[in-house]
């Protein structure tokens, strides 16, 4: 008669204790899964904006050395510019870097050894 005994309806149902504990630990990872998801995305956002920060900083100093390159490029072409026109102009270049235009063609020069003028007049 033991094995045909069925339970009563009024006896407590009995679980494992381990069963419990497991539904626990599932209750847990759920809770803990979005949460370290979260905080893995947190974290990799501020590596993230730190990485771009240095990648900013960098492309500033890059564009203010080709600003730079630039600026002294124009200046060297507008100097070999202000050569040429010199040139064909008949100009020489003083010390100071200024522009003279030739007063003396060398027919001028030719006559001044001829007849040298004295300053003490003037």
């Amino acid at each position: 008669m033991a094995a045909g005994t069925l339970p009563s309806p009024a006896a407590p149902v009995r679980m494992v204790e381990s069963e419990g504990i497991l539904r626990m630990l599932l209750l847990v990872l759920a809770l803990a899964m979005p949460l370290g998801t979260l905080a893995y995305l947190k974290i990799q956002s501020t590596r993230l904006s730190y990485a771009m920060g240095d990648l900013k900083e960098r492309i500033r100093k890059e564009e203010e050395f080709q600003r730079k390159l630039m600026l002294e490029r124009s200046r060297y072409q507008r100097d070999e510019e202000v050569q040429v026109y010199a040139q064909k102009a008949g100009l020489q270049p003083r010390k100071q870097g200024h522009l003279i235009r030739r007063a003396f063609t060398p027919e001028d020069q030719r006559l001044a050894k001829l007849r040298p003028v004295s300053s003490e007049g003037l």
